[in-house]
Order: C-alpha cells, then structure tokens, then sequence
C-alpha cells in the first residue's frame, strides 16, 4: 500500500498537467464564443490586410530576438564567462523553443548542459537565467505601469497597477546581498557549490534599461502586426496601450506558469486589452495571428541558426 502522500503529490502532478490544457481550451471556447455571438458584425467588417505592415512587423521580431540575445551575453560576459558570439548565439537560440514546455525546465536543462560543455559551471549559467528572465519580467512591469495612464477605463486595472508594484521588490530581490543569500540556500540544498559571482547594482539598473528598449521593440513589433489587419491610428495613447497591453498579458502568462509559454492565459488578457481599441473581429484576429506569428518566429530563428552552424561545421569537416 503506498503512502497516503505520495498519492497527493501524485494526483497534484496530475491535475497540474491537466491545468494547461483546460486552459487553453477554454481560451478558444471564448474565441469561438465571440465569434459567434458577434457573427453579424463579423461578416460585415470591412477586412484588410496590409503585407507591408506584416513584413515590418516581422522584421522587428527578428531585431527584438538579437537583442534578447544580447541581453544573456551582457549577463554572461559580466560573470567573465568565456562564451565567444558564435558560441553564444548557438546556445540561445537553440534552447529558446525550450521555453514551450511548462516551466521552461528544457531550456533551463539546454543551456545549462551545453554551457558546461564549455568549461562554464552549472551555477554561474543558472544564475545568467534568473538574472535574465527577473530583468525581462521586472522591465516588463515598468512598461506596464509606464503605459497604464495611457489606458481607456479598463476593469482590470486594478490588476495591471497590483503587478506593477512587484517592479521594486523584484528589484529588491536580485540587489547583490539578496541575490547571493538566496542563490546560495538553493544551491547547498541541491548540493551545488555557491555561488561565486554577482551582477552589481548599478549593473542590474543598465541592463534594466536595455531590457525596458526590448520591450518597446517588441510593442512595436505588435502594434505593426495588430496594424496589418485593424486600424491602428499611431497615436500616443494608443501605440502607449498596445506596447504596455501586450507586456501585461505577457506578465499573466508567464507568472501562471501552468501553460507553456503563456499559451492560452496570454491571449486571454491580450483580448481583453484589445477589446478596449478594437471590434470583436479584429480583436479575435490579432489574438490568434499574434500566436502564430511569435512562434513561428522562433522557428525561424532557432532554425536559420541551427542550418548556418551545421553548415559550418560541414564545411570544417571537408
């Protein structure tokens, strides 16, 4: 007879797995819903489609995933890590879509074994990790609380403005001093060595501010994709609500951790926001084309750069 606990942790194991997929079935029964239920207003939108803004988009997707790059080579070069670009590039890009299994444990389980191959200890690449996801979580905050102001009367800003006070104690979290106490705990209970190397303050702060241009790249990127198939006037407020909106619903997604990638969670609150500019229609379009196109984005470039170091290693085994 197994113990009654763990029959729990089991049956919680379970029912996490379970989590995910029920929410992103519910996520597209909403969809459905709306499209339903607005079927009128559906077929007598006037439908667009702008190639040249969808083409801009992209190409700014493409900008925004090197600069993301940049931003774990920054963290990276600052632990004196010996990763060259080439060797670097490889290794981001190729554990990116990793962050599509829940909880990102394949990226994190990636970049780790292939940075050890390198001669880079365990330690010092998972605390580049949390350095780099608590700067593109806390920069994401600051985008948000930036934007809100710019917001038409919004239900759920209550909400928006609650994770945005997470901004100063996310900070808090990774000054030096927190930081190493809390690094080290962890690793002597995995039995790790502790850690050696700190990022300073002052340095936290520039690489916020990079990570801060990342997501106003990204907003743009949306805004430019939301404009292929809407109209999107380019004013203040309303470039203000698309950038701070399309952080905001990435916070929810990534701080439900059930869903890989956000999936499902994200495009619920990006809907939201949406629908304060924009008809239903429109609303369900960009929803499920800003999915596909962050994806298959990825692919891209995860696979331009697994072809061009395979090829390159082709060319030096002739």
């Amino acid at each position: 007879m197994k113990p009654a606990g763990r029959d729990g942790s089991g049956v919680l194991r379970r029912a996490r797995k379970l989590v995910g997929p029920v929410l992103v079935l519910l996520v597209a029964v909403f969809l459905v819903r709306a499209l339903v239920s607005s079927w009128d207003e559906v077929r007598d939108y006037r439908w667009s489609f702008d190639f040249s803004f969808l083409t801009l988009s992209v190409g700014l997707m493409f900008l925004y995933y090197a600069q993301q790059w940049g931003g774990w080579r920054l963290v990276m070069r600052s632990f004196g890590d010996p990763l060259s670009r080439s060797e670097s590039v490889a290794i981001w890009f190729a554990t990116i879509l990793g962050r599509y299994v829940p909880g990102s444990v394949a990226m994190v389980a990636g970049r780790v074994v292939m940075c050890q191959r390198r001669g880079i200890p365990a330690r010092d690449t998972l605390a580049s990790i949390v350095y780099e996801n608590a700067l593109i979580l806390i920069s994401a905050l600051v985008v948000t609380a930036a934007s809100v102001p710019f917001w038409p009367d919004f239900e759920y800003r209550p909400y928006a403005l609650l994770l945005v006070v997470l901004a100063p104690v996310g900070l808090a979290m990774i000054h030096p001093k927190v930081f190493r106490r809390a690094a080290n705990f962890a690793l002597k209970k995995t039995n790790r060595e502790p850690l050696e190397k700190t990022l300073s303050f002052g340095r936290v702060l520039a690489l916020l501010a990079y990570y801060v241009g990342g997501w106003v790249l990204l907003g743009l990127a949306f805004a430019c994709l939301t404009a292929s198939v809407a109209p999107v006037e380019f004013s203040l407020p309303e470039v203000a609500l698309l950038i701070g909106g399309y952080a905001f619903a990435w916070e929810v997604g990534f701080l439900s951790l059930v869903t890989p990638s956000g999936l499902g969670v994200k495009e619920a609150v990006l809907a939201l926001v949406l629908s304060l500019v924009l008809p239903v229609p429109a609303v369900v379009a960009v929803v499920v084309l800003s999915r596909l196109w962050q994806t298959l984005v990825e692919l891209a470039c995860a696979g331009a750069v697994w072809a061009f170091f395979k090829g390159t290693q082709a060319l030096r085994n002739r």
